[in-house]
């Protein structure tokens, strides 16, 4: 399972540990400004915030595990097994 912690005082830190017994060769990934992002299932995003995070590039796609944009969001994929429940796709 993995954790995540923010801490607040006068800058926002944020902290999370990939708790896997193995590597997908994962690598810190930065993203610049207006970056196209297409996607199988809806339309593309042509305009968003420069980022920074750690991801598994997959043809020159990042797949991130977490991330924080210039204006400082941040994001985590945390692994919960067994939490999820995958419906079949609704057109």
């Amino acid at each position: 399972m993995c954790t995540a912690a923010t801490y607040y005082a006068k800058d926002h830190y944020f902290g999370r540990n990939l708790d896997l017994e193995f590597s997908y060769h994962e690598e810190i990934t930065i993203v610049p400004r207006n970056y196209p992002f297409i996607f199988r299932k809806c339309e593309g995003i042509n305009h968003h915030y420069a980022m920074i995070g750690t991801a598994f590039v997959v043809e020159g796609y990042p797949l991130f595990y977490d991330a924080v944009n210039e204006k400082g969001l941040g994001i985590a994929g945390l692994n919960f097994p067994g939490n999820a429940a995958y419906k079949a796709e609704v057109p």
